[in-house]
């Protein structure tokens, strides 16, 4: 329980101070869009290095489907609406969620990557802030694209 709580509040910190912030100021509203749908793809990745980390290579082929699923989010947000990257954070925060539920022994038939302790939560906060963020953003980013 206390590397979830550990988990949620390093999610956090790193969602509002240390990329909310930081981008909010240095980004013009287009390249924050950018950032945030080029952001989605290596999060997703994350998880085939669990992969290999923990050895569990019957997962290799679900988290390969998991990073051409958030490819695809990242992508249509980027090349139509702004709302689709909203919509894929909120997957890839049920899909950090599923992780933590199903690796402690649901007993699915089919394999799920091990995660470290308190690493789905750190995700799911961070994928659910993100993506509110980028909700409350998104109107802006589609104004500032119309101006190119």
């Amino acid at each position: 329980m206390t590397s979830i709580l550990i988990g949620a509040v390093i999610g956090i910190i790193v969602s509002i101070p240390l990329t909310i912030v930081p981008t909010r100021r240095f980004l013009r509203p287009r390249h924050e869009r950018a950032f945030y749908s080029l952001t989605l793809i290596p999060i997703a990745m994350i998880y085939i290095g669990f992969v290999y980390h923990y050895g569990d290579l019957d997962a290799l082929y679900a988290e390969i489907a998991g990073v051409l699923l958030f490819t695809v989010f990242a992508l249509w947000a980027q090349f139509s609406t702004a709302w689709i990257l909203a919509v894929g954070y909120v997957a890839h925060a049920f899909w950090d969620l599923l992780h933590e539920i199903f690796v402690t022994g649901a007993g699915l038939p089919f394999p799920w990557t091990d995660v470290p302790p308190g690493y789905a939560a750190f995700c799911f906060v961070y994928d659910l802030i993100i993506a509110g963020y980028i909700y409350q953003r998104y109107r802006l980013w589609e104004a500032d694209r119309q101006t190119e």
